[in-house]
């Protein structure tokens, strides 16, 4: 099984207009792909978040592979291999 990093986000606008990712929660997760390593995050995401689905809190989320030569941190040696949207 691979390890992969989910990291939940809202994307928000500051008062000048400008856009930005607040990130609202990252979790590490095994599975044998990412699609099932996210399915696995989500059901977490929503537990934790005491919500229904995921996506009534988070508008999207990515999905990072994280290499076990490389530290856990997305900016520091993961590979993004997908993100949804809602």
């Amino acid at each position: 099984m691979k390890t992969y990093e989910v990291t939940f986000y809202r994307n928000l606008t500051n008062r000048s207009g400008n856009p930005y990712r607040s990130d609202l929660e990252t979790l590490q997760v095994e599975g044998t792909d990412r699609r099932r390593a996210f399915c696995k995050a989500a059901k977490r995401f929503a537990h934790d978040w005491s919500l229904y689905e995921w996506a009534n809190l988070a508008d999207a989320c990515e999905v990072i592979e994280v290499r076990p030569d490389a530290p856990a941190l997305p900016s520091s040696g993961g590979r993004t291999i997908g993100e949804w949207r809602v």
